[in-house]
């Protein structure tokens, strides 16, 4: 039986063909009609600002781009507008930071002054950036920080939003930032970044987000899930929900799927199948700290193939990104439950390590159907219901399991 979200996806897909079937003519703009030079020196932002804003008044349709390379500054898409980037545009931001508008955006986890995006959206439906051309950053901007530099696509607040097709280049900076945003399709993107807080995709309180058939090779997290830090994030309290993650290769990253570590609105209902995961630190790496309080709960992931990097990290003690306003004592201790594992081809040193806190264990923590090779034990600390089943592996150099405080069935007779 198909996972909930898969069937809630295809729903999706259906609808947007039987749209597709009856939709009237597209009305086209093209940028260059609007002064766009597209020589990769002159800066296209006014040009390309103003194919957009007669695409809106319009009523919508397409904002086209010629062959060629167009040096810009934030662009500010708009309601049912649909920007076409094919094969030979490359659309490059541009290095000086004035061609930036500064606002606030919510970086790791808090609402702080910023360059607005390279391309950037507020309140907006119904918006799509399609084709199989380039998109990059200013290699110089991207360390900007106190104000943060511009993300290369950031919709904030949006509805219906479609990303399809593209190459993404960025440096030291995440790469597609949806924020607050509803009924996300991400899609046949090629993302690779370079530097720390080089990010691919960074799906933030946002709900319903399909990412699908998308490559990363990034020098920070392929994917990081994530809804707000601290008090703050509490406070504000939006989920990061109904995520569907499929038929993506992870090709290198500090991790493949980050679950956090700013997680204090909470993360639920996460579905990931068929995805190849290759280097990084695991491909799903659970991350929290005392203080993020929040919770992952329903994680669920099938059909995975993995190694060398590990198949899971719960990790109870991340070190960065601290909380200068944390939820204090047991309160702020984040809650991992139901994260269930099952049909994984794992080739690596270690894969599994689950650390938890006795206040506050894990729950519900279930791997089942996990084939290949692996040296290392399985840890697991401070778990309940734990749940090992149908477990075949090989090259193991001592135990098999190194359990501390931890319950469940399939602990002392998995099969390796």
């Amino acid at each position: 039986m198909k996972h909930p979200l898969a069937r809630f996806a295809f729903a999706l897909l259906i609808a947007g063909a039987a749209q597709a079937q009856l939709a009237p003519a597209v009305k086209t703009f093209n940028v260059k009609s609007f002064g766009a030079t597209g020589d990769g020196k002159t800066k296209d932002t006014t040009a390309i600002q103003k194919a957009v804003d007669a695409c809106a008044l319009a009523g919508g349709g397409e904002v086209d781009f010629p062959a060629g390379t167009y040096l810009t500054g934030s662009i500010d898409l708009k309601s049912h507008v649909h920007l076409v980037v094919p094969q030979g545009v490359i659309i490059q931001g541009s290095g000086d930071k004035a061609d930036y508008p500064l606002a606030t955006a919510r970086w790791e986890g808090n609402e702080k002054p910023a360059y607005l995006a390279l391309i950037r959206a507020k309140d907006a439906t119904d918006i799509a950036i399609t084709g199989s051309g380039t998109i990059q950053g200013d290699y110089n901007i991207g360390p900007l920080r106190d104000p943060r530099a511009p993300t290369l696509i950031e919709p904030i607040s949006c509805t219906h939003v479609v990303l399809n097709g593209m190459t993404l280049h960025s440096h030291k900076i995440w790469t597609v930032h949806p924020t607050y945003c509803q009924d996300v399709s991400i899609s046949n993107l090629t993302i690779q970044t370079t530097g720390a807080n080089g990010d691919g995709i960074d799906p933030d309180s946002c709900q319903g987000v399909i990412i699908d058939h998308c490559s990363f090779d990034t020098d920070d997290d392929n994917i990081a899930i994530k809804s707000g830090k601290g008090q703050e994030g509490v406070k504000v309290g939006r989920p990061c929900e109904q995520i569907m993650i499929t038929h993506c290769t992870f090709i290198h990253g500090y991790c493949s799927i980050a679950f956090g570590s700013e997680l204090s609105g909470g993360i639920k209902s996460v579905y990931i199948a068929h995805c190849v995961f290759q280097k990084g630190r695991a491909a799903l790496y659970l991350k929290s700290r005392p203080g993020r309080a929040g919770y992952i709960n329903s994680v669920t992931a099938e059909d995975l193939e993995v190694g060398p990097e590990p198949l899971l990290e719960i990790d109870i003690n991340y070190q960065y990104t601290p909380d200068n306003q944390g939820i204090p004592s047991a309160a702020g201790l984040t809650k991992f439950q139901n994260i269930v594992i099952t049909d994984a081809r794992i080739h690596g040193q270690s894969a599994v390590k689950v650390v938890a806190t006795k206040e506050n264990p894990a729950d519900a923590i279930v791997l089942s159907n996990i084939t290949g090779t692996c040296e290392q034990p399985w840890i697991f600390q401070n778990a309940n219901h734990v749940v090992l089943a149908n477990i075949h592996i090989t090259g193991l150099k001592g135990d098999f399991l190194a359990l501390q405080n931890t319950t469940g069935t399939g602990l002392d007779q998995a099969n390796h």
